[in-house]
């Protein structure tokens, strides 16, 4: 045994390959997924690493190593059960019909930021049908993206299209919204979309007293490789993403979880979602999570936060306890089991990549 340990980031883009491959081997040998794996080789991967090979002599390294290990049996357990079940991230929407704009109903602007959203964008752009204005920030797609984009510039929409380098998740977002020019202004992200009942609402929210400076809408967790619509009892998030344009900005010191800041008074929206169309299977949500934690890592290493081993230890199992029992994530069972343990999984990469990169000086890799 050795100290020298790659970093997290890295190793879980390892191990979610690795994950995926061994699940096509179970597969293609007619082995079948079970639960009882799922629940419980994490736990005794865990306990063989740090107890049976020694790591628990190495103190808070040890203890990542560990936890490492049992995140990649997780991910091969829980792989192996989605690519069982059919899971997968869903199909590209097709750009073939775009309708023609049929004339602003709402004086709303919505702000999107993009790079590569081929697969996704058109649905989020069609649910804004009947906005004043729509203004997206391109970062240098080369896929689809433009052409779906000028699709519906060419069919009357009203999209005010911005190629721009990219500054960062909020400065990016900053950016479009001062591009916006309607007193109220909706930021939407590339793979999400307005349901029906959720653009019926929109000129009630509208129309709030001048103290209301923006609305929490409600967002339903997206679970992994599919596009099921929550049951009712599940609790959604409730994220600020409408609001006066004047009344708040973006925190352009975040590197991730970028969010509007308001300088007034804020509601929550009783009706309709903003649905998230991006249900990764797990091992492609897992690099994505890995990106955002270090991302955080990194931003709380900025602000002269230093690791907490008790945050390392204790904040996982919080996080999953909140989302599978909070947010009722147990009324999808299987589902809802891997999401939470997922979510854990990025409150225990962003700890432990906390100390890896204060022990490295905060470099990136």
């Amino acid at each position: 045994m050795h100290d020298s340990q790659p970093r997290l980031d890295a190793q879980v883009a390892k191990d979610a390959a690795a994950a995926r491959r061994e699940a096509g081997r179970r597969l293609a040998a007619g082995k079948k997924p079970s639960l009882m794996r799922l629940a419980l080789n994490p736990s005794l991967v865990f306990l063989r690493v740090y107890l049976g090979e020694g790591w628990l002599l190495r103190g808070t390294r040890g203890y990542i190593r560990a936890r490492a290990a049992q995140l990649a049996s997780f991910l091969t357990e829980a792989t192996h059960f989605q690519m069982a079940t059919g899971a997968r991230s869903p199909a590209p929407n097709s750009a073939a019909d775009i309708p023609a704009f049929q004339g602003a109903t709402l004086p709303l602007s919505a702000t999107i930021i993009c790079k590569n959203e081929g697969g996704y964008i058109e649905k989020c752009v069609a649910s804004l049908d009947g906005f004043a204005e729509i203004v997206v920030v391109d970062s240098g797609s080369t896929d689809a993206t433009l052409d779906i984009l000028r699709g519906f510039i060419a069919r009357g929409w009203p999209i005010k299209l911005v190629e721009r380098d990219w500054l960062g998740y909020a400065k990016q977002k900053q950016f479009a919204w001062e591009q916006a020019t309607r007193d109220w202004v909706l930021s939407i992200d590339s793979d999400e979309w307005l349901d029906d009942d959720l653009r019926r609402e929109l000129p009630a929210l509208l129309a709030a007293p001048d103290e209301v400076v923006g609305w929490r809408l409600r967002r339903p967790l997206a679970f992994y490789g599919q596009l099921n619509v929550p049951p009712k009892d599940a609790k959604p998030e409730r994220i600020i993403r409408l609001a006066r344009r004047e009344k708040v900005r973006f925190d352009e010191s975040a590197l991730v979880h970028e969010g509007l800041v308001a300088d007034g008074r804020v509601l929550e929206a009783s009706r309709g979602l903003l649905r998230h169309d991006r249900a990764l299977r797990i091992d492609e949500q897992i690099l994505k999570e890995a990106t955002y934690a270090c991302l955080k890592a990194q931003q709380r290493i900025l602000r002269g936060k230093k690791p907490s081993l008790l945050k390392l230890v204790v904040n996982p199992p919080l996080y999953f306890l909140r989302i599978f029992f909070l947010n009722r994530v147990f009324l999808y069972w299987i589902d809802g089991y891997i999401l939470a343990r997922t979510r854990a999984a990025y409150s225990f990469i962003g700890e432990a990549l906390h100390y890896q990169l204060s022990q490295d000086g905060g470099r990136r890799a």
